[in-house]
C-alpha cells in the first residue's frame, strides 16, 4: 500500500525555478517549458520538488526500496512496536503455498509466545521472517523518483515492487502530469527499443 502525504512544489514552481537560467527570458509556457527541460535531460531542476510517501509492504520489498537512498526513510521499529504478518505473494502450487504460510504463521505464534513470557520485542524479532510487514515513511525529490520508477517499473524487477512502483506512479501522474507524461513517453521508448 502506498499513500501520498504530501508534495512540494508544483509544477509552476519548477518552471519557475528554471527560468532563472535565462532571466526569465523564455516565453514558453509551464508545460513546455517542463517538456523541453525533460527532452533535454535538464533534470537538476526538479530535485527542487518533493514528494512524501507512506508505505506498508513486506521487509523483502522494503530493502529493495531502500536501496535508492537518494532518499529519506523514517521506518517502524521492531524494536518497540509489535510487528505483524505480511500474507504471502507467490507464484507456486496451492500445497507448496499452503506449506509456506503455515511456517511462516508458526515463526510468529512463536514470536507472539517470546513476548507473552517476557521477552522484549528487540530481541524476540530476530526469530521474524522477511515476509514481515513493515512500514515507513519516504521522502524523495523528483529527479530520485524517476530514478526510482526506471527501475522498479522495468519489467526485470520483482512483482511486489513493481506494483508499488505503479501506485507510486499514478501518485506523481496526479500531482505532477506534464513531467510523469514526458518520464513515461523515455521509459515507454527505452522498453521498446526505439
Amino acid at each position: 500500500m502506498v499513500q501520498l502525504i504530501n508534495r512540494y512544489l508544483t509544477e509552476d514552481d519548477i518552471a519557475k525555478i528554471a527560468r532563472i537560467s535565462t532571466d526569465g527570458k523564455r516565453k514558453n509556457s509551464n508545460e513546455d517549458l517542463i517538456r523541453i527541460l525533460m527532452k533535454r535531460g535538464h533534470l537538476s531542476v526538479m530535485e527542487h520538488a518533493a514528494m512524501t510517501f507512506y508505505v506498508e509492504c513486506p521487509i523483502y520489498t522494503a530493502r529493495q526500496w531502500m536501496r535508492h537512498r537518494i532518499g529519506s526513510f523514517t521506518e517502524q521499529s521492531g524494536r518497540y512496536s509489535e510487528m505483524k504478518f505480511f500474507q504471502l505473494k507467490v507464484d507456486c502450487d496451492q500445497l507448496k503455498k499452503i506449506e509456506m504460510e503455515y511456517e511462516m504463521l508458526a515463526l510468529f505464534n512463536y514470536y507472539d509466545e517470546l513476548i507473552r513470557d517476557g521477552m522484549k520485542k528487540e530481541q524476540a524479532r530476530q526469530v521474524l521472517p522477511l515476509c514481515t510487514l513493515t512500514k515507513f515513511y519516504w521522502t524523495i525529490n523528483l529527479r530520485s523518483l524517476m530514478n526510482f520508477l526506471d527501475l522498479r517499473m522495468d519489467p526485470h524487477a520483482q512483482r511486489d515492487i513493481r506494483e508499488n512502483a505503479r501506485q507510486v506512479f499514478e501518485l506523481f501522474k496526479k500531482h505532477y502530469p506534464t513531467i510523469a507524461d514526458e518520464w513515461r513517453k523515455q521509459h515507454e521508448k527505452i522498453h521498446s527499443g526505439a
